[in-house]
């Protein structure tokens, strides 16, 4: 008998052993967070005890599964291998659906990795954890808190259930419990969260593509009903995350203070513009005395210029020196009651601050940031503090009428500001990292853009817009995703639970309100919301954060005066993406013209360019690549269509395909077809933005691309793909974005130079040859000119030239007073009637180029240089470079090349740059490759 017991005891403590090796000791400095990282899942289908028992000691949770908060629930199951990741080929059609029809239509539930339950994703999954509260915060109230989960949860500590699936609901919303009365002070506390489906799952329609050009995959209607993301039920250029995306996707942490807690601090910087040598500062916050009596204390604040910018894998000292503001108040709270307390400049004159240092977005200046320290002492003792990164900078926006259209333009301190940019869309699986986000804003910053808009993820983590604000970035806050509603559909009613929503929307307001980044709060993309939702809305914004202009939807596409006449106050919108260009491919002329029309031009906000990735990367997810059928659609198949290689009507992909066949030829090889769709990616992207440049000002002031990135391996509308590996669209969009650049409009053959920059520039050359395919110059001309701030200026037109090789090149050069290069373009065109034949570019023979280089260390980052000749009498045409980890390793991404892709007339020589994180090397020695399938 004591034999058994000992055994028994044995079993006992490696079970509780087994669940406490899931402790939480990360600590969040900044704010002092105790960050809940490791957990253990499991489906409650297999679980027998009642909710109250997960949390407590004796539950045995040795056989659930080890996951990483933050994580959806297939996340999890896909690192823990028990899914193959959907990401790649067909290894989505090998995962259960949440819905039981789209599973059956796919024979997916025999897939389920739940014995006798052949739909795991309908039923709600448990997350349990164990902590211990650090010596230093014993005694004090402990604040649990969730920044983002999806949909409902019931959340149970040590036995006490702290909050249930009711009340806490919704995916764009935080939530924080004071639960000190039920914690542990001296031993382990265990937290166990269910989480619940969405309440509506919907049934995607078809929820899948299998034929290239053919239809797209649809979306799940009813999943619109929810507050959640649309994009989680399928869309156009997503697949179906078979879970819905549920689980905890953003942090879960603990907080610690006193009696009172400071609660959404807001700060505020008005500049008297024009004048931008001072400024004035209004802090306010809220104050909630959690004690059981009333509290007297001292609200104190410190204001400091951020000196050292971290970027993760590098990091930045920012020049001048800041002198910290210091403010206080003393202030009685009530017991149990929250109330708000103000600094304003007119009664604390040390916040008004003389020559402050400005934040601005990229391109137009340094990206300044301050910091607000907050502290409330009670007898001199600390109860809570927060730190608040903002911004002094002050965003306005005004109208450009012609004709009676009108273009929105925005101006950052008293600037105005040539807004270019796109989308992006988070991972399908809302797989995000610090590095990721911080990888993916710096080939943003670097090539040029300065405006995003993110409508598929309205609450991102908090590191995520703390990233743009270091970078530069102008970012849309957008409450509602397109088509999730529209006027005079049966959609006007979603989402079906209107006090949920609005709930979400006030939170959104208050947690990302200080970010200087920041640069609109937007209602929907594309389409409308109904009144009870709109109204509120507005009036929280008013209440909330006045400080930035309000877009009520990116474009009007109905009846407004009847169907949505609320909305009426906030018109005109100033953008739109109504019409053409759209989604597909065009000539590059195209594009100038419908500039030129001026008709929905003027601020386009959406439209894009399929882009297919490189060779490199598309091995990676499609497994058999290439090695299908050479038919008359080669190399594209099931995988290719299945990762969005679809067109519907004219919608996407056939133009972009039809054009890589007809322009350069029916490949033989998957190779000459990614390699030719370069030549595409590259033109298409450097069009569309060098059309919105050739009448900047005159008739455009923004344009944005749908999209910039990938929610997943894709085929579709991408400067670079989900494995942070830029394609050809990638550069030129960096070339087409310079402050200062020379372009060649390609409807008229105009030569323009665009400066961006708010200030002049003079004593530059252009210089603009045209060669023929034996590179034989046809045509030379230079000029000296100046350049006035913020402008373009057309310089001259290309003559008709007769007798050229059917394929032809065109090389632009800029260069200031002391012969540096400024701006450097190459074209390609063909001479052929009546078409467009660049065949001939495939036949030309590859050129051997001397290359040297030199590799420097600076921190965390390699550095390397890169020299570049072209020894030969030939065209050297698209040239891509590439590190490697080791000889004939994986290419190491993300790589942030200064350009690539780039062509090398006969003796001209190049030198680039290329930066890489250690880190990513995993340990081995890069290597500089010229990569052979381009």
């Amino acid at each position: 008998m004591k034999q058994i017991k000992i055994i028994l005891f044995v079993f006992y403590f490696i079970v509780i052993q087994s669940c406490i090796n899931a402790q939480n000791t990360i600590v969040n400095t900044a704010n002092k967070k105790q960050l809940l990282r490791e957990w253990k899942l499991q489906s409650s289908t297999q679980v027998t005890d009642t909710d109250k028992i997960v949390s407590t000691p004796g539950f045995n949770c040795e056989n659930w599964i080890k996951a990483q908060v933050p994580t959806t629930v297939l996340s999890a199951l896909v690192k823990a291998g028990i899914y193959p990741d959907p990401h790649f080929d067909l290894n989505d059609l090998k995962i259960p659906d949440a819905s039981d029809d789209l599973s059956k239509r796919l024979d997916l539930n025999k897939y389920s990795h739940l014995k006798g339950i052949p739909n795991p994703f309908k039923d709600p999954y448990w997350f349990r954890t164990t902590f211990h509260i650090p010596k230093e915060n014993k005694g004090k109230n402990v604040w649990l808190n969730f920044d983002g989960i999806n949909y409902r949860a019931d959340v149970w500590l040590n036995g006490e259930q702290i909050a249930n699936a009711q009340e806490m609901a919704g995916m764009f919303l935080r939530f924080k419990y004071n639960v000190t009365d039920f914690i542990n002070q001296e031993g382990e506390n265990i937290l166990a969260v269910k989480i619940h489906q969405v309440d509506h799952i919907g049934t995607p329609n078809p929820g899948f593509q299998f034929e290239p050009f053919g239809p797209g995959r649809g979306s799940s209607e009813e999943i619109w009903k929810n507050v959640t993301l649309k994009f989680s039920g399928g869309w156009d250029c997503s697949p179906v995350v078979r879970d819905r995306n549920m689980g905890i996707y953003q942090d879960v942490y603990l907080t610690y203070s006193n009696d009172v807690v400071i609660i959404d601090p807001y700060i505020v910087t008005d500049l008297p513009l024009p004048d931008t040598t001072r400024t004035n500062i209004t802090v306010s916050t809220e104050l909630k005395n959690a004690g059981k009596s009333s509290v007297k204390g001292v609200l104190k604040g410190a204001i400091d210029l951020v000196k050292e910018v971290d970027f993760y894998t590098y990091k930045k000292e920012m020049p001048g020196h800041f002198k910290t503001v210091t403010f206080e108040k003393e202030v009685d709270i009530p017991t149990g009651q929250t109330i708000t307390v103000s600094f304003s400049p007119e009664e604390f004159s040390q916040l008004t601050i003389k020559n402050p240092y400005l934040w601005w977005p990229n391109g137009y200046g340094k990206q300044y940031l301050h910091n607000l320290n907050l502290s409330f002492e009670i007898d001199g003792k600390v109860s809570d503090n927060q730190n608040t990164t903002f911004g002094i900078r002050e965003i306005t926006n005004t109208f450009k009428e012609i004709d009676g259209e009108f273009g929105r333009i925005f101006w950052v301190n008293g600037k105005r500001i040539f807004c270019r940019g796109g989308f992006l869309q988070p991972d399908m699986m809302l797989d995000m990292n610090e590095k990721r986000i911080y990888d993916e804003t710096r080939f943003l910053a670097e090539a040029n853009i300065n405006m995003i808009a993110n409508e598929d993820m309205p609450s991102p983590p908090d590191y995520v817009m703390d990233i743009y604000d270091k970078y530069g970035m102008l970012i849309w806050e957008v409450f509602y995703q397109c088509w999730t509603s529209y006027p005079g559909t049966k959609s006007m009613a979603y989402p079906l639970d209107t006090e949920l929503s609005l709930k979400n929307n006030r939170d959104i307001i208050k947690r990302y309100r200080n970010h200087p980044s920041l640069v609109m709060w937007v209602g929907q993309i594309e389409t409308m919301f109904r009144e009870e939702l709109y109204v509120p809305l507005r009036q929280y914004i008013k209440e909330l954060d006045p400080t930035r202009p309000f877009l009520p939807t990116s474009s009007c596409g109905w009846d407004v005066d009847k169907l949505t006449p609320y909305i009426k106050p906030d018109l005109p919108l100033g953008m739109t993406d109504e019409g053409e260009p759209d989604y597909t491919w065009y000539p590059h002329p195209f594009y100038y013209k419908k500039i030129l029309e001026v008709k929905q031009q003027m601020f386009r906000n959406e439209m894009g360019v399929p882009a297919i990735s490189t060779l490199s990367s598309m091995k990676k997810y499609i497994f058999d690549l290439g090695q299908g059928k050479k038919d008359s659609i080669y190399p594209l198949d099931k995988k290719w269509a299945y990762h969005d290689a679809w067109d519907g009507d004219g919608y996407a992909y056939r133009a972009y395909d039809r054009a890589i066949r007809e322009r350069f030829g029916q490949p033989s090889t998957v190779e000459e077809y990614i390699r030719h769709a370069q030549y595409i990616n590259a033109g298409s992207y450097r069009a569309m933005f060098e059309a919105a440049n050739h009448r900047m000002w005159d008739i455009t002031s923004g344009v944005m691309l749908w999209k910039l990135n990938a929610t997943w391996p894709q085929v579709l509308w991408q400067i670079y793909d989900w494995f942070l590996n830029p394609n050809a669209a990638y550069f030129y969009t960096k070339k087409a974005l310079e402050p200062v650049h020379i372009q060649l409009n390609e409807n008229d053959f105009t030569v323009s130079v665009i400066n961006t920059n708010h200030q002049a520039h003079t004593n530059l050359t252009a210089n603009v040859r045209v060669l023929d395919s034996d590179m034989k110059m046809k045509w030379e001309k230079e000029v000296k000119f100046d350049i006035e701030e913020d402008r373009y200026k057309e310089l001259f037109k290309l003559p008709e030239l007769k007798g050229l090789t059917p394929a032809y090149f065109v090389k632009l050069l800029l260069k200031d007073v002391k012969g540096n290069i400024v701006s450097d373009n190459f074209y390609w065109f063909s001479s052929v009637k009546d078409k467009v034949d660049l065949s001939e570019i495939t036949k030309m023979p590859k050129v051997k180029l001397k290359i040297s280089h030199n590799l420097n260390w600076e921190d965390n980052e390699g550095v390397m240089e890169v020299k570049v000749e072209n020894p030969s009498n030939k065209l050297a045409f698209f040239n891509r470079f590439m590190i490697t980890k080791g000889d004939k390793g994986d290419e190491v991404l993300p790589s942030f090349w200064s350009d690539n892709f780039f062509s090398l007339l006969p003796g001209e020589e190049k030198v680039i740059t290329v930066r890489f994180s250690k880190q990513d090397l995993d340990g081995e020695e890069p290597v500089l490759v010229l990569d052979k399938d381009i």
